[in-house]
């Protein structure tokens, strides 16, 4: 589907968030990355942030969105959104949640 598109990777968002307690549900497809399905994407919902930011939210104030994602894969997240906004100009948008320890390791650095 992507093979002739200038970007390898699909965010997609709906607001059918039936039974998760969130605002969106979202899945990150980015397979040329090596990334088959993310389970939670702060990039991309900074992204969907700014959009919601300068479409649906109010000239002035602090908006706050629940994204869910990662249901599909077994390894579900929560996704905060705020969206602040002053003279009706986004000026900050901020992502949080939390986080699971999947992995971790280390790299030795040879001296020479």
């Amino acid at each position: 589907l992507l093979a002739d598109a200038w970007s390898k990777e699909v965010y997609l968002v709906t607001r059918d968030a039936a039974g998760l307690e969130a605002d969106f549900r979202a899945r990150l497809f980015a397979p040329a990355a090596g990334i088959e399905e993310d389970p939670a994407t702060g990039a991309a919902a900074a992204a969907l942030g700014g959009w919601l930011g300068l479409r649906e939210t109010p000239a002035d104030g602090t908006s706050r969105h629940l994204i869910a994602q990662g249901h599909e894969i077994g390894r579900p997240s929560r996704l905060e959104i705020e969206v602040e906004k002053r003279a009706g100009e986004v000026v900050a948008v901020r992502v949080g949640g939390g986080a699971v320890l999947v992995s971790e390791g280390t790299i030795e650095v040879p001296d020479d």
